[in-house]
Order: C-alpha cells, then sequence, then structure tokens
C-alpha cells in the first residue's frame, strides 16, 4: 500500500524546502560576502543583523568617532548597521558600544575568551614594512595594546593572530609611506 499525500501535504512540504533552501542560500551569502568590519562584539553576522536594532546608538557612544552606519544605498540588509574601518579610524576596544546596545547586538558574552572583540586580523605588508627593508622600526608595536600580538622575530615584523584584535592602532601609528600592516576579514 502506498502512501499518497493530500494537496495540502504536497504544498506544505514544498514550501517548507523552499523556505529551508532559500534561507540556507541567504544565510550562507551573508557572511561569505562580508567586505567590512562590524564593531566589537558583533559577533556571527547573521544573529548580529537579526538582533541590531538599527538604533544607532553604537554610534553615537563611540568616544573615537570610529562607527559609521551603512546608508540605505547599500542594501536593506546593512542599512543602518554599524561598520568601522579600523584602517582608516581605529578602535580603542573601549566597549563602551557594546554597553550602550541595548538590543544585545554587540556584547561580551557573545564568546569565551574575548573573541567577542574580535574585528579583525593584522597582517604584515611586506612591501612596506620597514622591518622587512633593513630599519629597525617598532612604532606598530608599542602602539599596539594587545600584549603579545605584534613582534620582531629575526628582524621581521610578525603578528600573533591569537593576541590581536584588529583595532587598527598599527596601522596608524605606522610610520611608513604606505602602512606595513594592514587589518583584514
Amino acid at each position: 500500500m502506498t502512501n499518497r499525500v493530500n494537496r495540502r501535504q504536497f504544498l506544505s512540504l514544498n514550501l517548507d524546502a523552499s523556505v529551508g533552501f532559500l534561507g540556507n542560500l541567504f544565510f550562507s551569502q551573508v557572511e561569505t560576502d562580508r567586505y567590512f568590519f562590524r564593531p566589537p562584539g558583533a559577533g556571527d553576522e547573521v544573529a548580529f543583523l537579526t538582533s541590531c536594532t538599527r538604533c544607532g546608538v553604537c554610534k553615537e557612544a563611540c568616544p573615537e568617532d570610529s562607527i559609521s552606519l551603512f546608508s540605505i544605498k547599500s542594501g536593506a540588509k546593512l542599512a543602518r548597521t554599524p561598520f568601522l574601518n579600523p584602517n582608516v579610524s581605529p578602535c580603542t576596544m573601549c566597549g563602551k558600544c557594546i554597553d550602550a546596545c541595548e538590543a544585545g547586538a554587540l556584547t561580551t558574552s557573545l564568546a569565551s575568551g574575548g573573541k567577542s572583540k574580535r574585528i579583525g586580523r593584522a597582517e604584515v605588508q611586506q612591501g612596506h614594512c620597514l622591518t622587512f627593508k633593513g630599519i629597525l622600526c617598532e612604532y606598530c608595536i608599542r602602539a599596539c595594546p594587545e600584549e603579545g600580538a605584534l613582534a620582531v622575530s629575526n628582524g621581521k615584523l610578525v603578528v600573533n593572530t591569537q593576541n590581536c584584535t584588529g583595532c587598527g592602532l598599527c596601522v596608524s601609528s605606522c610610520i611608513s609611506e604606505s602602512a606595513g600592516v594592514w587589518v583584514k576579514n
């Protein structure tokens, strides 16, 4: 005996499958398409987008004026959500944006060990870094607030990605004509 499906069951099954497929397609694109940096404590992009109320309080709370809001031209998904560019305006990781976020989109409880405050990762630009040109320079290391994130090894600058938060203070302190270190996602 075969199990027959009535019209209502058939439509319900197809609707569930279609929604699931589109949801998986959309959510997989959200994280892979991210070309920008979120404020500290943003965590997972999908969770952030669903909890951010787009109120702009985090931008107002930022004492460094590092946080900007996407305009409507960026699309409905990003409109009025906060972002920053640590390569242009560094983040001091003061946490005032996290404290101001009543919606919980920015929070320190997202991950253990302070990982939720991570913005990106600094990478050495060997063609621009003075240590790769044989010049002793430690401006970025002195500016870095995270102990052990930057160091000179064998005369060359190295980044310890476990300690780097991607704040951008190393970029802003670099004395090379073109920054010898750059924050990336």
